[in-house]
């Protein structure tokens, strides 16, 4: 009788765990909104993609190691943070890592980029043979309603770093859906990083990631999923099981890979930093090994 209880308590216990994992696949599968208080259904999303590893595994910021990598490139990324400088990116080549190489963005403020042609030319110049660089960045969330120049400049700006580099792709990133039709085809992919997770809902609308890919894909943009792993006064930091189910969401895109932001931010919120979210990090190298 007492072997009878236990095999029946740990049929039960295992029923009950598939039906949990299942439970969090189809609510993203199913493009469901989870809130506290219950969930609100919209349309529903593809199957979550299958196969290899992404190629892009990548991480905003670096990390407080020695090369400023070493935390970051354990959990599985490799695709890191990088400024255009010959260092960088030969410590990067001797692990076999990638770097996104920041150059120096644009402001909207002025409408201008924060670099010059000649800059950006020699920088590239000085990094394009190395086997580390991954990617070129070129903004990260221009706004086309302040600066309506913003789209031709940044065509402009790709055009100018390809006319070095021919072999590394250029990219930027942006939140605003409704201005995607506008940088559409200016870089060569765009990060798509409308975050899901928030205070007011204290919860996590992951009905963004469907709606932005749907877009990018109506408009045949090539693309990477931007993850949030952060929190500030108006983003929720993410639990491990939100988290998770972000990756379920995109990977039922057609995201080439993915970047998720960020290790250390908010600058002044260290208590909110990746860095120092031993839960996050763990479930991030889970996501990185699949």
């Amino acid at each position: 009788m007492l072997l009878l209880i236990v095999l029946v308590a740990g049929v039960s216990a295992a029923a009950t765990s598939a039906v949990s994992t299942a439970t969090s696949s189809s609510l993203v599968a199913s493009g469901l909104r989870q809130v506290t208080g219950g969930q609100v259904a919209p349309a529903r999303l593809a199957r979550p993609r299958r196969g290899p590893r992404y190629a892009v595994r990548g991480v905003y910021d670096r990390d407080l190691s020695p090369t400023g990598f070493d935390h970051e490139a354990a959990l599985g990324f490799n695709f890191i943070d990088s400024d255009p400088y010959r260092d960088q990116m030969s410590r990067l080549a001797r692990r076999r890592l990638k770097g996104f190489v920041w150059l120096g963005g644009y402001s909207n403020d002025s409408c201008t980029f924060r670099r010059t042609d000649g800059w950006v030319r020699s920088h590239v110049a000085a990094v394009a043979r190395s086997p580390a660089v991954g990617a070129y960045f070129i903004d990260d969330e221009p706004d086309a309603t302040r600066c309506p120049t913003a789209p031709a400049q940044m065509r402009a700006r790709s055009r100018l770093v390809k006319s070095v580099d021919r072999r590394r792709p250029t990219f930027l990133v942006q939140h605003r859906i409704e201005q995607l039709k506008l940088f559409a085809r200016t870089v060569d992919i765009i990060g798509l990083d409308r975050y899901p997770c928030k205070v007011k809902l204290n919860g996590c609308d992951y009905s963004v990631i469907r709606r932005q890919a749907a877009e990018a894909d109506r408009l045949r943009i090539r693309y990477w999923g931007v993850i949030q792993a952060h929190g500030d006064g108006y983003y929720k930091v993410p639990t491990p099981e939100e988290l998770h189910l972000q990756f379920v969401g995109w990977r039922a895109t057609k995201m080439e890979g993915y970047l998720v932001f960020a290790w250390r931010w908010p600058e002044d919120e260290p208590e909110n930093w990746l860095a120092n979210r031993p839960e996050l990090r763990a479930q991030l190298a889970r996501e990185n090994a699949r």
